[in-house]
């Protein structure tokens, strides 16, 4: 979000540029992904449970819970659950386009098409009966319903309808929507056409294939009439002339510009309650991904949330900071403006390459050097939230995404992204040499984390997206001048074809080798016959082990890092470690700690309390499991396996060749070889002062979960 003010040398009121005919052009929201994946999540749930061929006790209960509601209820629900029927879907794709919503007319005849023919396919895979087939006692209000049950194809269509109109209604018509889409599926259930089951099923197929039509297509940014930014600042008191949307680029708001009685310019945001940022799923999506959310004040009543973009505004101005004065900041739960004094200005984005000059840059970071002595983070510094007036005068503008108090991390994010969006228009070199000459060593170091994809705002990365090479350009640069690491040297030496070839053939063995011992064509008919529930709930709890390891693995280090980029490193470090032993698995481990922000010397002290972590949560965990064995009495039931020679021979067969593997990659390695400290680490654990150990206590509890899991 950006309300960089543009003007031409003309001191007057400016005639902003008309908006080019054709079509308002279209967002697209990664979080989108993000439902799809959900979505076929839930449905891959739901197949996992429907593979069983019995009907659990609970969705039972729950199917006659509804199954039961009394007849009288039938013509309503009758005539809602049309609304589930494919008929419906050029239907509602005809009134939008007779209401001129060609947009949403298509998405509701690609999505509605789609989750149709998708529904279709799922039941000839699954195979699921109906109710009438499990046995179980169903009322049939307009008659008995037979066929395939998993998934609803209503259930499905009037989620995917749902999904998507959503983008185009407002926060009531969303819910009505959503409402209407449930009580389809609701309805699908009182019939005794669908257990519980098959509506969520539909449902979530319905949801994905919406989301996945938005992420493609795109939906077009909303407009607000001038009239209704009019009547609201009048209703707060301030009078205004020639209200007009500026021509300013801004994501999360609708800029205008107008004339109060006194003549003065002015800049009004209008703040409605529809920005992407209040969505939930995208919150959290950016807490898992990066551990920062953007606007952490978007969930705020609207008045709340102007009246915060105020204060840290007023806030950062009495500490130095050249930013506009605020005159107004009110609203309500249907909308609210921040109003301040127009600022005739150019952004530094809009700025040629000869118009950055050190000097320049110097005073911009200036008065980023004034805003972290106020212990306020920007969160949104990109070029264009700084303006430069005719005298050469840098202002700062837009705290709608800004935070008191802020600390270092968020700060640190500040001076990452202003410089990563710097570095796309001059060299990389000189903005570096700029922010170190007035923030000094630690201040850049520390953005050095930040500089990275997710972590920059989306207006940035669409810049990296153009010139890919910049960011690594002034990641190099920052790292030449402060004479630091490059996290991208090699990790080790490399290993030669006959290792990869040794540790390739032992893993094939292991993949391979059990499942023939078993028996090809029986462990596919157990697969075939239940075992996909089975293979499901395993990788339901290897990934919830991950996460319990990658929760683990944040308390080791004394820096806020993301879940969702230590699960990934848990990853990559396991997989090193399988072609270089522990040594591997250590300096990965290691490298992704200084790729993010921690010295060497401190990444290998962090792997040392992880594994000493890892060593008494496996011992903790086997006296816990043989104990649980001894108490059931199961433990003397063990039985050898018939086929215990030939695993063991095999199991042998294979680490024998994966050892050689990795005997080979030592000898070709080039790397320094640390000493470990898990000894002492796991000594100073012990005698450490109860005060203290906290953080070893809640490291430990999440790696024994993890192992547990395992």
């Amino acid at each position: 979000m950006t309300s960089s003010a543009v003007t031409t040398g003309d001191p007057g009121l400016r005639v902003p540029r008309p908006r080019r005919p054709g079509p308002r052009p279209v967002q697209r929201h990664p979080v989108d992904l993000v439902r799809v994946a959900l979505g076929v999540a839930v449905l891959g749930l739901g197949f996992l449970i429907a593979q069983r061929g019995r009907l659990p006790v609970f969705e039972r209960d729950l199917f006659q819970l509804v199954n039961d509601l009394p007849t009288m209820v039938f013509p309503i629900v009758w005539a809602l659950m049309q609304l589930g029927n494919v008929v419906t879907v050029p239907v509602v794709a005809g009134v939008a386009a007779l209401t001129r919503r060609f947009r949403m007319a298509r998405d509701v005849l690609i999505s509605g098409v789609l989750a149709y023919v998708a529904s279709d396919l799922v039941k000839s895979v699954v195979q699921r009966e109906r109710p009438v087939g499990l046995v179980v006692e169903v009322n049939f209000p307009e008659g008995p319903v037979t066929g395939l049950g998993f998934v609803s194809g209503h259930s499905a269509v009037a989620a995917a309808v749902a999904t998507a109109v959503v983008p185009y209604l407002s926060r009531r018509g969303r819910r009505v929507a959503w409402a209407l889409a449930w009580t389809v599926a609701l309805g699908r259930i009182y019939v005794g056409a669908h257990l519980p089951l098959d509506v969520v099923g539909g449902l979530a197929v319905g949801w994905a294939i919406g989301s996945l039509v938005h992420w493609a297509l795109g939906v077009p940014r909303r407009e607000v009439p001038a009239a209704r930014v009019q009547q609201l600042l009048e209703r707060f008191g301030l009078s205004v002339r020639d209200l007009r949307p500026a021509s300013v680029a801004a994501r999360s708001s609708h800029p205008f510009e107008a004339v109060d009685g006194r003549g003065r310019r002015l800049y009004v945001k209008f703040l409605e309650p529809d920005r992407f940022e209040r969505d939930w799923l995208y919150r959290l999506w950016r807490l898992l991904a990066v551990r920062d959310i953007k606007d952490a004040d978007a969930v705020a009543p609207l008045g709340q949330q102007a009246e915060h973009e105020a204060v840290v505004a007023m806030t950062a101005r009495e500490h130095g900071v050249s930013t506009p004065p605020v005159l107004l900041a009110r609203g309500d739960e249907r909308g609210a403006v921040v109003v301040q004094e127009y600022v005739v200005g150019r952004g530094l984005d809009e700025l040629t390459t000869d118009e950055l000059t050190p000097e320049l840059l110097r005073r911009v970071f200036q008065q980023v050097a004034l805003l972290r002595a106020a212990r306020v983070a920007h969160h949104d510094l990109v070029a264009s939230s700084v303006l430069v007036d005719a005298e050469g005068r840098v202002c700062v503008v837009d705290f709608g995404n800004a935070l008191n108090g802020a600390d270092d991390d968020a700060l640190a994010g500040d001076v990452a992204e202003l410089m990563a969006s710097l570095a796309l228009r001059v060299d990389p070199a000189l903005v570096t040499d700029s922010a170190i000459h007035v923030l000094g060593s630690d201040a850049v170091a520390g953005a050095l984390p930040g500089l990275m994809p997710l972590a920059l705002s989306a207006v940035t990365r669409a810049g990296i997206r153009e010139d890919r090479a910049r960011l690594d350009l002034l990641r190099g640069a920052i790292r030449r001048r402060l004479d630091l690491p490059d996290p991208d040297r090699p990790e080790y030496g490399p290993p030669g074809t006959a290792a990869r070839l040794a540790v390739a053939a032992g893993s094939a063995l292991v993949l391979v080798g059990v499942p023939l011992l078993a028996g090809a064509t029986a462990l596919l008919e157990s697969v075939e016959h239940g075992g996909w529930r089975w293979l499901g709930a395993a990788l339901a709890l290897a990934v919830l082990a991950r996460a319990a390891t990658a929760a683990a693995a944040l308390l080791t280090v004394d820096r806020r890092l993301a879940l969702g980029r230590t699960y990934g490193a848990t990853m990559a470090a396991d997989s090193a470690s399988l072609l270089h032993g522990g040594e591997g698995w250590r300096r990965s481990a290691a490298r992704f700690l200084e790729r993010a922000g921690v010295s060497p010397e401190e990444g290998r002290r962090a792997v040392d309390r992880f594994v000493a972590g890892a060593i008494v949560a496996a011992v903790l965990v086997a006296v816990a499991t043989l104990a649980l064995a001894l108490a059931g009495g199961s433990l003397g039931s063990w039985r050898t396996p018939e086929a215990l020679v030939p695993a063991v021979a095999l199991g042998l067969g294979a680490w024998a060749l994966v050892l050689t593997g990795q005997w080979l990659a030592r000898r070709a390695d080039t790397g320094p070889q640390v000493r470990r400290q898990v000894a002492r680490v796991l000594r100073s654990g012990l005698t450490a002062p109860r005060r203290a150990r906290w953080l070893p206590g809640a490291q430990l509890g999440w790696t024994a979960m993890g192992v547990a899991l395992e």
